[in-house]
């Protein structure tokens, strides 16, 4: 398996970190703490069409694979994960719509998504269920020509700009998968709710009141709502090994470059062995991390899934970035702990992100199940 780089794709990684450099970090720390989303930023990203990483270029988008996505979020998740996280979340309805909506609503979604202009959500969790979907509450049942949906879900993203929503529900065939315009009557923004990380990408609650869809809202086919999740699943866990990984890049980088500029006696801090080796230790793990995100991108590009290596991904990446963030605030001691500094941000970033996307302890029982089967008499 060849691991290196393209010369499309290092233009591309070299592009997007310039980018990120000067123009996602100045405002990164701010938007974190005020919890906004960045419309204008966003539709920059648009311009260079990087949110429509993987849709085809007839419909607006770059028309690339898993190890671009994987690429991009990387880069931009050395500044600002929030937006790293967005990049990577959008995905879920692209895919959905790309493998499941009409033609019609293909022409009319993915060039929008593509470019920047609009952004979707995901309505999955509710305040009484997590991951598990048949544990949830929401409803939607027939009637007429079309469909009426009921129900709330919690942790919902909602920047000002979304245009629809993917959303699971409970029907009489199972849980199902709709695509909600955002103009539906019934629909109503939702309720803020402060989160500890990952803040640039508000937080809300949405509730759907009698939320009257047309028929060809239903994705697939009813009861199908597994399928259209795990249309994308291995793609955004992919996304989400790549966040981590530039969450503890990021975070490493800057620890590294303060420390080389602070004098301890005759010595900068860098001199230190017991710093190198930290240093040296996570550069290995976080490298670990990368490789095995790029082989799961392959893997998921040639053959549509990649669950044991993208699970592997997120598991090492994202304990390498929690790791990678409080070493890089303990090595710059009092420097680091002003709110000015990006480093608590990136610590934060690095915890939330061990618990969406699946949990490490989630992750853990995903590869278990791949190398050894199910438990043949599973603990609670």
């Amino acid at each position: 398996m060849d691991m290196d780089l393209t010369p499309a794709q290092r233009a591309l990684q070299a592009e997007v970190r310039a980018f990120a450099e000067t123009v996602v970090a100045a405002s990164a720390n701010q938007r974190s703490d005020d919890a906004v989303w960045g419309t204008d930023l966003w539709r920059a990203l648009g311009e260079r069409r990087w949110p429509g990483v993987v849709i085809p270029t007839e419909y607006g988008g770059m028309g690339g694979g898993a190890l671009e996505h994987a690429i991009i979020v990387e880069e931009i998740s050395r500044v600002d994960a929030s937006l790293g996280a967005a990049l990577n979340l959008l995905q879920q309805t692209v895919m959905a719509v790309l493998s499941f909506a009409t033609d019609a609503q293909r022409r009319h979604y993915l060039p929008l998504l593509a470019s920047g202009a609009s952004y979707s959500i995901t309505g999955i969790t509710e305040l009484e269920s997590g991951s598990k979907m048949t544990d949830m509450r929401s409803t939607a049942r027939q009637e007429g020509n079309g469909w009426v949906l009921n129900g709330t879900k919690t942790e919902v993203h909602i920047p000002q700009h979304v245009q629809i929503c993917l959303v699971f529900a409970k029907t009489p065939g199972g849980v199902s998968a709709f695509l909600v315009d955002t103009a539906t009557p019934g629909l109503p923004r939702g309720h803020g709710a402060g989160i500890v990380g990952l803040r640039g990408l508000p937080m809300a609650s949405v509730a759907f009141e009698e939320c009257r869809l047309p028929a060809d809202s239903l994705l697939g086919h009813e009861g199908g709502a597994y399928d259209v999740f795990f249309k994308s699943f291995d793609l955004t866990r992919i996304g989400n090994a790549a966040k981590c990984t530039g969450i503890g890049a990021g975070a490493l980088d800057r620890a590294i470059a303060y420390a080389r500029t602070r004098r301890v006696g005759e010595n900068v801090v860098t001199d230190f062995q017991g710093i190198r080796w930290q240093i040296a230790e996570l550069d290995a793990r976080l490298e670990a991390g990368r490789l095995l995100t790029y082989r799961a991108a392959q893997e998921y590009t040639a053959v549509g899934r990649s669950t044991l290596n993208s699970a592997r991904a997120k598991l090492i990446a994202s304990s390498a970035a929690m790791d990678a963030t409080t070493t890089a605030l303990q090595i710059t001691g009092n420097h680091g702990c002003f709110t000015e500094q990006p480093f608590a941000r990136f610590m934060m970033d690095a915890k939330l992100s061990q618990i969406t996307g699946g949990t490490v302890e989630i992750l853990k029982n995903s590869i278990a199940r791949e190398l050894l089967g199910k438990p043949t008499n599973p603990t609670p």
